[in-house]
């Protein structure tokens, strides 16, 4: 890795450093580093001043990993934060999405998180607007995603598209409104995608982890980790299992997971780790800290979510302590502990066994700009006229 660009400390480091599932094992396989990992993506916002020493932390105990790793904030301006952001400007691994809505979210009005975007940009290049959620009949209107795109076009030039969950955690954008968004990007030259993986894949020019699926990898360490499973040709078969084992299972393997017993759509895995609760989301490993200060936005997710809502709660531990902390007695979250599944009770068990037929599948764009990028690397490759 280059060496930081400021070498300012790390204000305040948080406690739960001193935990050693919490830091950076040095003799970790490389799968362990090759997991897209996410920062804080729960109740909180990892840049607002009472989390942006924890993110930073954990950021620097990332330092060596080599898949991208996800920022979703909608935080305002900060010159603190900011400054304290510049201790790990040089991990190009970072990919920020930023949540661009007009809905004014904790008083923060739209000039102001336009400044941010061009402030992050500045810090961490892989910076995106994120238009999440987009909502009926509240910012969904052309001129108002038009808006979106021209800050796209002016700060980042990419824009991933994010619609609002259901009480089933299904992302819903009507589709006529998602075929404008589309169609504005495209006529702005502003690279769009679906899903925030697709976006990552193509930053880092890698295959997409939820898309580009093929022979299940890694069989040993699904194993390790505890999963009982079979393989049904390129497809790993779970015999029970939540949305969240198929969530991890597919970007650890690259392989379509099947669960013969769906037993809950939350993102909570069941590896057996005893009380610590691992998630993860259909693109990211979730590493975070949940706590009770954020923007409190009148949609959000996580207070529907029973065993986070505005708690203090650790979520995930470091990608490459995962094995360290799975218990061989075998004892595994107990699922029928939470009042609710996410599962709709009109859904027959036999009419879910994948992702898609739970949650909302969308077409990966990764490679729907391969040749405009390889247009611009020959262009690039020219030499320049004499």
């Amino acid at each position: 890795m280059s060496t930081p660009k400021h070498s300012l400390p790390i204000l305040n480091a948080p406690q739960f450093l001193t935990d050693p599932v919490m830091t950076y094992e040095p003799g970790a396989p490389a799968w362990a580093n090759e997991i897209p990992t996410s920062i804080n993506d729960t109740y909180g916002d990892p840049f607002i001043p009472e989390q942006i020493d924890n993110t930073v932390a954990k950021l620097h105990e990332l330092r060596s990993h080599r898949a991208p790793l996800a920022i979703f904030t909608k935080a305002g301006p900060d010159e603190d934060v900011l400054r304290k952001l510049e201790t790990v400007s040089d991990l190009d691994q970072v990919v920020v999405y930023y949540s661009l809505t007009a809905l004014d979210e904790g008083g923060i009005s739209f000039p102001d998180r336009v400044r941010m975007i061009k402030e992050l940009k500045g810090i961490f290049p892989n910076t995106l607007v994120f238009t999440r959620p987009i909502i009926r009949g509240q910012n969904d209107d052309p001129a108002t995603l038009r808006r979106f795109v021209e800050v796209a076009a002016e700060h980042t030039g990419l824009l991933v598209l994010g619609g609002l969950h259901d009480p089933y955690k299904k992302k819903r954008i009507e589709m006529p409104v998602e075929d404008r968004l589309v169609g504005y990007c495209d006529e702005a030259d502003v690279r769009c995608f679906h899903k925030t993986s697709c976006a990552a894949a193509h930053l880092h020019d890698t295959s997409c982890w939820v898309h580009d699926l093929g022979a299940p990898q890694h069989l040993e360490v699904v194993a390790e980790l505890g999963y009982e499973f079979a393989i049904d040709g390129d497809r790993i078969v779970l015999a029970e299992g939540t949305t969240g084992d198929i969530n991890f299972l597919r970007m650890l393997t690259r392989a379509e997971i099947y669960v013969e017993d769906l037993k809950s759509n939350y993102n909570l895995l069941t590896i057996p780790t005893g009380e610590r609760k691992l998630e993860a989301t259909s693109s990211w490993f979730a590493w975070s800290e949940n706590i009770d200060v954020c923007l409190d936005c009148n949609y959000c997710i996580i207070k529907q979510i029973e065993y986070l809502k505005k708690m203090k709660v650790q979520i995930g531990v470091h990608p490459t302590r995962l094995t360290q902390i799975v218990e061989r007695a075998g004892r595994r979250i107990d699922l029928t502990s939470f009042r609710k599944t996410k599962l709709k009770a009109s859904q027959p068990a036999d009419a879910r066994h994948l992702y898609e037929n739970v949650r909302v599948a969308k077409p990966c764009f990764t490679h729907r700009y391969d040749a405009q990028r390889e247009r611009s690397a020959s262009r690039e490759a020219l030499p320049a006229a004499g």
